[in-house]
């Protein structure tokens, strides 16, 4: 079976966004992909040649080193961003850590944008009036609230994106509930930043569903006649103090960054997930057992683990053939998924070629009789199993608990195989 390169495999997550000006880049400073688009804006803008597996940026011109102190930013975990000017329009980079829950920073992603909405550098005057074509010449959408974050005026992009009329609505009436809070205090302040969903037509009086909808490209500069609401989309919302014909106001300026966070959920998976068989790999697996671990210390409940080894990978390898091979041991993935699929709270891992692991909220000896009914189920394959339950051994950490199920997976190897064998308590 063809192996996958990483430049496919985050090539088939990045591509499939597409307009999307964006590249990974490990914490070593390697890039791992580019869209199509990112490279061409980045030759015509940089003078880049991205070239995967290299270091990037090249550290040649002064744009070079900003952009790598805007990397070297996001791998300490804070999003940065530089400006660039191109015949008078300006283009915004911006570096994000590619965040993994409990286990720090596993990349950055770098995404250009031709948009730049900043709360602390608003493209407004500070005192304007009420004039909709000064309003209109800010290159993104923007509205003006009252203190209330009642619209009193909104630009022609904003504008695009709403059949119904903003103007004299509250701007709580357009976000997901839960961010209510967020959006009220953000108006008290008269500034800051929130993210939410947008629209969110369920919470805004005598609207139809045909009211507001998604967010669109300027590009596009018109709405499809069959668009349809898209309850997903990801806004973040900028606030910063104006003065609007007299009064003390809020401007709002309006980012969507929804291609950008679905992209970062694509890679989380991508990052957490054997792409061999589907299920969590390695570095999934530890970060769920990292996570339980602590909630069964204080709840004293009992957690189990399973190692299993396929006694005879290699055989299978060999003698059916590789491609044969994989199809028996993705066949054997399934039957574990059907069978654990009906015990709450089970999950099921890879944690080397030949090696498998299942976590339980169950005894250890509730482990045995589980790891012995996959055994009664499995087609071609034949396995050794250790089991390790955690409130009888006492283990505080991951490299205990999975250390204990490995020992005990290791002894049933070494007693022949095809059997289960239950650590022994500390």
């Amino acid at each position: 079976m063809a192996t996958q390169t990483s430049s496919t495999v985050w090539g088939g997550v990045l591509d499939s966004c597409p307009g999307l000006l964006c590249c990974v880049i490990n914490i070593k400073g390697k890039l791992l992909h580019a869209t199509n688009g990112y490279k061409a804006v980045a030759a015509r803008l940089f003078g880049h040649k991205c070239e995967e597996g290299r270091s990037y940026p090249p550290l040649i011109t002064d744009i070079d080193i900003g952009i790598h102190e805007a990397l070297t930013a996001a791998c300490l975990g804070d999003s940065n961003a530089i400006e660039i000017s191109e015949n008078g329009k300006i283009w915004e980079l911006t570096a994000s850590p590619l965040r993994l829950d409990g286990q720090g920073i596993a990349g950055v992603v770098l995404r250009i944008s031709s948009e730049s909405p900043k709360k602390n550098s608003p493209a407004l005057p500070p005192v304007i009036h009420s004039d909709p074509e000064i309003l209109n010449s800010v290159p993104f959408r923007a509205g003006i609230v009252d203190h209330n974050g009642v619209f009193l005026a909104v630009n022609k992009f904003l504008a695009s994106c709403v059949r119904a009329s903003l103007v004299g609505r509250n701007i709580v009436e357009l976000v997901s509930p839960e961010v209510n809070s967020e959006i009220t205090h953000m108006l008290l302040r008269r500034a800051g930043s929130a993210e939410c969903t947008m629209p969110d037509i369920s919470a805004a009086e005598n609207f139809s569903p045909f009211d507001l909808m998604p967010f669109i490209d300027e590009e596009l500069n018109e709405i499809p006649q069959d668009a349809e609401i898209d309850s997903m989309r990801r806004i973040i919302i900028h606030a910063s103090p104006i003065e609007w014909n007299g009064s003390q106001c809020i401007l709002l300026t309006f980012e969507d960054v929804t291609e950008l966070r679905r992209t970062h959920d694509q890679l989380r998976r991508l990052l957490t997930s054997d792409t061999y068989s589907g299920v969590l790999n390695r570095r999934g697996m530890e970060h769920m057992i990292r996570r339980k671990l602590s909630d069964t210390i204080q709840s004293g409940e009992h957690l189990s683990l399973i190692m299993i080894r396929v006694d005879n990978y290699r055989i299978i390898h060999d003698a059916r053939g590789y491609m044969a091979g994989g199809r028996i041991i993705r066949g054997f993935v399934r039957s574990m998924q059907r069978q654990i699929s009906s015990r709450p709270g089970s999950m099921l891992g890879r944690w080397s070629n030949d090696e498998f692991m299942v976590l339980c909220d169950c005894s250890g000896a509730a482990a045995v009789v589980m790891a012995n009914e996959i055994r009664a189920k499995a087609k071609d394959v034949v396995f050794s199993a250790g089991a390790a339950d955690l409130s009888d051994g006492g283990y505080m950490s991951v490299s205990e608990f999975v250390g204990a199920a490995y020992d005990a997976m290791t002894e049933a190897v070494n007693s022949g195989g095809n059997i289960t064998v239950l650590a022994r308590s500390l």
